[in-house]
């Protein structure tokens, strides 16, 4: 008992030799991951400060997460601190499915049989359910096409019968209308 109390009261510091303190500022400036980020971050801390409490405090996280971090990196490595997936339902796709629907969304709605011209979420979730048998709702349908790399754009309507030049036109007209009626108040 009196030897686990001991284990506990050491100063808590980074075993492992590798990777070094620059190696660790150079993973922290490259990673994307902003978890693993933070870890990096905390190793290199560490390294410099050499107290819990302080990296704690600058990093804005618990004492005991910091603990448990540089313990796991003592004991594994780089490897150890990588964070899990996060949590979450598995996705009612598969990535086949997804791919498959990438592809059917790049494709215009019309060459597969549809009365509309644009891809929205409503008519995406339609898609996938006559595809796949899978219902999604709208919101989650937006969520898959965002995943997937895509994002609403709206054509811009163009009137054929429009005259560019008595547009042009107009909108001189009005801006000296405008500015004679901000004059005169």
């Amino acid at each position: 008992m009196f030897f686990l109390a001991l284990k506990f009261m050491e100063k808590l510091q980074i075993a492992r030799n590798a990777p070094d303190h620059d190696e660790l500022v150079e993973l922290y400036k490259k990673e994307k991951n902003p978890k693993l980020k933070e870890r990096y971050q905390t190793f290199y801390l560490m390294i410099e400060l050499r107290n819990c409490t302080k990296v704690a405090k600058l990093i804005k996280k618990s004492r005991r997460t910091i603990q448990t971090w540089v313990n796991m990196f003592n004991d594994g490595g780089l490897e150890a601190i990588t964070p899990n997936s996060p949590p979450g339902r598995p996705s009612r796709l598969s990535r086949d499915q997804k791919e498959e629907l990438k592809s059917d969304i790049l494709t215009h709605p019309r060459e597969l049989g549809y009365e509309f011209s644009n891809w929205e979420g409503k008519s995406v979730a339609e898609h996938i359910y006559k595809k796949f048998g899978v219902f999604l709702k709208v919101r989650a349908t937006q969520n898959l096409l965002h995943e997937l790399g895509f994002s609403l754009q709206r054509p811009k309507y163009k009137f054929p019968k429009a005259d560019p030049e008595k547009q042009e036109e107009f909108i001189r007209d009005f801006k000296k209308s405008w500015l004679l009626l901000d004059q005169t108040t």
